[in-house]
């Protein structure tokens, strides 16, 4: 993980290197870019709507935009649309050049844009450990601060006549902020930077923000998801493996328990962790929740009209830099999430993860067991992931193995949410295998009983009394 002033510094590198531009064809002018960046939470997100005109003698069907690969290997999400139809648009790494050090993204438009036509691109990207906090240690009972440093200008190929950053903080208590051409103010929780005129292609200029920022700045490590589909028993169960760690500012010294207990009205303004909550179906039955000591009883679970909720608290509170593994589960009715396709195929319909709310997901595993005898797998997901994998698991009485798809993701976000479909084809004879396989192993355990007690297992020759 990188500390701020390394970030600062490879920013500033990267101004100087900017210069070196990889060939892209200029056919856009940008009119007009505005960019709104959200840093209210550990995601900085930042929405940019760009007025882009045809400036070439022939129509245009891509358009393109920068990102310095610093930021880019901590980029979670990247959307590209049409403001105004809503329309999404596919956005493609087209190259990273080397000399800049910079990744080169292509949007495809769905219709060309004839010469001198405007047209309105949307785009969408989600950063993730790029707000720090500063200082980077506080006292057990002290308010946090955390600093943003990201690009005055939007990084464009193209040349732009006009732009303005507006920087969203979670608190009014600014401490610094700083722009080009020392253009920058605030307003409650708000810093524009800007607006910039006739800005350059590939312009870098460095601002910051140095702002009052209380939340935790939670990172899962690692989660693993296991999901077991089983049409015997209609039921689906799920399973959550979660290493926590908290990112905020670390403690100047050792915790202090009592200190803890008398100042629990202020916990509120720290950075400190203490529970939280996980929405889950409505259906969701028989919850549980444990870590490595075992069964944790400080949890509540209750039923709602359109979901159930089931909130949890950690064995202790969770300061800057303190770490928690538990793992949590769950059984909800199949119906609610597997259906039957005219085509006779089973869909499964799941989200890729769930609750992942404001949090960051470094590593992500979904393991689906989908019932014994299931066969020609097809799987669809709505981004792309790092790695997808179909293999044979073996439970309890199982005799050819169920089939379970393993998916990967790293960088993962709310903008994750989102439903994986699992097709397969499964025959209502299978619901007799299991059934049959314990019967036949039951058979076979009395027939050989049965043998072996006829058997006389003896050494010698037996003596006959008279």
């Amino acid at each position: 993980m990188f500390s701020v002033r390394f970030l600062l510094n490879v920013l500033f590198a990267l101004s100087c290197v900017v210069s070196f531009v990889w060939a892209i064809p200029t056919q856009f002018e940008n009119i007009k870019v505005l960019r709104v960046i959200d840093v209210d939470s550990a995601i900085a997100r930042e929405d940019v709507g760009i007025r882009a005109k045809n400036i070439d003698t022939k129509a245009a069907n891509e358009y393109y935009f920068h990102l310095p690969a610093i930021l880019a290997q901590n980029t979670a999400s990247i959307s590209a649309f049409l403001r105004k139809q809503k329309t999404e648009l596919e956005v493609i790494l087209e190259e990273r050049d080397a000399l800049t050090d910079m990744n080169v993204y292509k949007v495809i438009l769905n219709e060309p844009v004839k010469p001198q036509d405007d047209i309105l691109i949307g785009l969408k990207i989600a950063y993730i450990h790029n707000i720090k906090p500063m200082p980077t240690k506080l006292p057990q009972v002290a308010r946090q601060h955390t600093v943003y440093a990201f690009n005055s200008y939007f990084l464009s190929p193209y040349y732009t006549k006009e732009t303005k950053t507006t920087l969203q903080t979670p608190s009014k208590n600014i401490a610094s902020h700083k722009g080009a051409q020392g253009k920058s103010s605030a307003s409650n929780n708000k810093v524009v930077y800007g607006p910039y005129s006739d800005v350059a292609p590939l312009s870098f200029d460095i601002a910051t923000c140095h702002f009052e920022n209380t939340k935790p700045l939670i990172t899962i490590t690692s989660l693993q998801r296991d999901v077991e589909v089983s049409h015997w028993g209609k039921n689906l169960a799920v399973e959550e493996h979660y290493a926590l760690r908290n990112d905020g500012s670390l403690l100047d010294s050792d915790f202090n328990r009592v200190q803890y207990q008398i100042t629990a009205h202020l916990h509120e303004q720290t950075n400190v962790l203490k529970g939280l909550s996980f929405d889950l179906p409505a259906s969701a039955r028989d919850p549980y929740f444990r870590d490595e000591v075992g069964n944790v009883s400080t949890s509540n679970f209750r039923n709602e009209d359109k979901k159930s909720v089931l909130e949890i608290r950690p064995r202790y509170p969770l300061f800057g830099g303190w770490n928690y593994t538990w793992y949590q589960g769950f059984n909800a009715d199949l119906g609610s999430y597997v259906h039957k396709a005219k085509s006779g195929k089973y869909v499964l319909n799941i989200n890729f993860v769930e609750n992942v709310k404001e949090m960051i997901v470094d590593k992500a595993i979904i393991r689906v067991v989908l019932p014994e005898g299931s066969t020609n797998v097809k799987i669809t997901t709505p981004f792309a992931v790092d790695s997808e994998l179909i293999t044979s698991h073996f439970t309890y009485f199982d005799s050819t193995g169920r089939t379970m798809v393993i998916l990967e993701k790293s960088n993962v976000v709310k903008e994750h949410e989102l439903p994986i479909q699992i097709e397969y084809e499964y025959s209502s004879f299978r619901l007799l295998q299991k059934p049959l396989v314990v019967t036949s192993a039951i058979f076979i355990l009395f027939f050989v009983s049965i043998i072996l007690n006829q058997m006389t297992f003896k050494i010698g020759k037996e003596e006959v009394n008279v």
